[in-house]
């Protein structure tokens, strides 16, 4: 278990409220503010960049499931907020890097409020880190949702393309993906979601898409209607 000595050789100050501990490190760019509750059997956490919300970050700790897998993500519902996070997500002890220094983190869980829409919760360590460092970020309470995408492409007009287990990408990327597979009849655009559906996409003339669901059913659209559906697909 964490305790309030444990916190503070690593923060100069320690207070409690919501029944939790709260302190903050500053460095030269940014303050980390941070929020610890005991529970039973394990501590849950939660961090943010430059945002100091007691309260929301109280609201989340105190939401975590009495059950949290050591194993991979825990995903979560969390209360409405200002911040408009749906979910949160608490990886263990050997996902994150919050008090790598202190021996009593082993059951250390970290919380992290999410859009549904940007894990699936089934992360490695491995893909988990790559989103974390590339893709979401997990301290930043004012992001813009990064839906998790993974595209399997081939683009013989460009040159771009990817092996079959595709690349996770942002959001962005995939629309310009799109964009350049205008019109190339012999290239395709395999997106999945963080559900882990699938759906296809192809060009066969300049300006004119189509876009296959279930892996049968065919709609001709545009570029704004199939920019449109895609991001649907990839955040609701």
């Amino acid at each position: 278990m964490i305790t309030k000595d444990d916190l503070l050789t690593t923060f100069a100050e320690v207070t409690e409220a919501h029944g939790c501990f709260f302190s903050k490190y500053v460095v030269a760019t940014f303050v980390l503010y941070c929020c610890i509750r005991n529970a039973k059997g394990h501590d849950v956490a939660i961090a943010s960049r430059n945002v100091d919300d007691p309260e929301f970050a109280a609201s989340v700790v105190l939401n975590a499931p009495a059950h949290l897998s050591h194993n991979g993500p825990t995903i979560f519902e969390i209360p409405s907020n200002a911040y408009g996070f749906t979910h949160a997500m608490a990886v263990p002890s050997t996902y994150h890097g919050l008090l790598s220094h202190n021996a009593n983190r082993t059951n250390l869980f970290l919380c992290i409020p999410i859009f549904r829409c940007e894990f699936s919760g089934n992360e490695s360590f491995k893909e988990f880190d790559s989103s974390a460092h590339h893709i979401v970020g997990i301290y930043n309470w004012h992001r813009t949702r990064e839906p998790k995408i993974s595209v399997y492409f081939d683009n013989p007009r460009t040159g771009g393309g990817t092996y079959k287990k595709g690349a996770i990408v942002r959001l962005g990327v995939l629309i310009a993906e799109i964009d350049n597979l205008s019109g190339v009849s012999d290239g395709f655009i395999e997106i999945t979601n963080y559900r882990n559906e699938v759906i296809e996409v192809l060009s066969p003339a300049e300006g004119h898409y189509v876009l296959i669901r279930n892996r049968q059913d065919e709609e001709a659209m545009d570029r704004a209607r199939l920019v449109a559906a895609v991001e649907t697909f990839t955040t609701v």
